[in-house]
């Protein structure tokens, strides 16, 4: 079989990268595309790009419906440099193509005046032959001119097909935050995870942190569901925002935001073995048993020793009577981070825009209310908390 491996950061994914993936299909020289987004950039500073699993899902979104064609996590791995070399022979090492397919490596044909400053360029060739899209624009002359100097070099053959014309450039929706050229997939997505927000919260973390984030994305991207991980670098995202705004540690609330359900889809039997560690007497609910089980899992499989970062992740799902800066503002953007659609959070994301213990109360309120409806009572946790904050503001 004839594969298409089309690799990029897609930051976002757009109407050029579709037209590129439509194109070689119609062209009918590939029998199918492996669309990979790429996991850790090589050449690029690591804050310029999107983390990854956010990049992964928007493109597995985006081409859900599209025939002959498959996103592929083979790059979402441990914190590794994504080299194309790596990644071709990975696919063949881990099964995703057989060693009878043939592949071959997709590309603009701008790529072509580059190619020989790639990672072992020899190598790549072996694994697989370039394959050119031209677009209306592109000098077609020149790009065969420089195919036929690279086939001469390393003894190869490429080959071209064409493409409608999209131009359009990742770097520069992103630098407008204008997403014309995106689909509506893709447009629902961005606006679902707030991504690319002018205020780019994790500019503001420490390198160190940053680093560390990513690599937990790396780790948290085989141990939990997609919507569990997006719904935590939500988390992570809107907490440090939070710290910015209100005074506090965004690398803590950074960390407690990503890692606050580490635990939430282990087996329930560890989630108690995990949890019986700090709290004894008694087994928590099965809805809050992860909060525990994650300051555990947190400390013991993360490596986080900070214990204002534990405590804010034990406490996240029913707060405890006085809670520091961080437990309120994981706790508040666990409820309120953009991809959450509750009918009530209107007001409670109105007041944590300058009044962090207001919108706290008034989450406090709206769960109280829902509870009741429910004939159900709030934690005793949850009442001492509010109870506290409450005495505070009339002080």
């Amino acid at each position: 079989m004839k594969i298409g491996i089309y690799g990029g950061a897609f930051d976002p994914f757009h109407n050029g990268h579709l037209s590129m993936i439509r194109g070689v299909i119609a062209s009918k020289k590939v029998d199918r595309v492996i669309v990979i987004p790429t996991g850790m950039p090589c050449f690029k500073p690591a804050r310029k790009v999107t983390l990854s699993p956010y990049r992964f899902y928007m493109v597995k979104a985006a081409l859900k419906d599209e025939p002959k064609c498959e996103v592929c996590d083979i790059e979402q791995v441990f914190g590794k440099p994504s080299y194309t070399v790596e990644t071709l022979k990975n696919l063949r090492k881990q099964k995703v193509v057989s060693d009878k397919d043939e592949l071959f490596l997709m590309c603009g044909s701008d790529i072509l005046f580059e190619f020989e400053s790639w990672y072992q360029p020899e190598e790549i060739l072996k694994q697989a032959s370039l394959l050119c899209a031209l677009r209306p624009g592109i000098d077609e002359g020149q790009a065969r001119n420089e195919a036929s100097h690279l086939e001469e070099k390393f003894g190869t053959k490429i080959r071209f097909f064409k493409i409608d014309g999209v131009e359009v450039a990742s770097s520069k929706i992103r630098r407008e935050n204008d997403f014309d050229d995106v689909s509506d997939v893709v447009k629902t997505f961005i606006k679902d995870h707030d991504l690319y927000s002018e205020d780019s919260p994790l500019m503001n973390v420490s390198d160190e942190m940053y680093k560390t984030l990513m690599q937990h994305c790396f780790t948290l991207f085989h141990e939990m569901s997609g919507k569990r991980l997006l719904h935590s670098m939500n988390v992570c995202v809107t907490a440090t925002r939070f710290a910015i705004r209100f005074g506090a540690d965004p690398d803590k609330c950074a960390l407690a935001g990503l890692l606050h359900d580490c635990a939430k889809e282990l087996p329930e039997k560890e989630q108690i073995d995990l949890a019986a560690k700090i709290i004894h007497g008694y087994i928590p609910g099965k809805q809050i048993l992860h909060s525990p089980a994650g300051a555990v899992y947190a400390r013991e499989h993360y490596g986080v020793e900070d214990q204002e970062v534990l405590d804010a992740i034990q406490y996240h799902t029913i707060g405890r009577e006085v809670m520091t800066i961080t437990d309120k503002i994981v706790y508040l953007a666990d409820k309120i981070e953009p991809a959450r659609h509750f009918d009530d959070l209107s007001e409670i994301r109105r007041l944590a825009e300058d009044d962090l213990d207001g919108a706290l109360i008034e989450c406090y309120c709206a769960i109280r209310e829902s509870f009741a409806e429910k004939g159900q009572e709030i934690h005793e946790d949850t009442k001492k908390s509010l109870a506290y904050l409450l005495a505070q503001r009339e002080k």
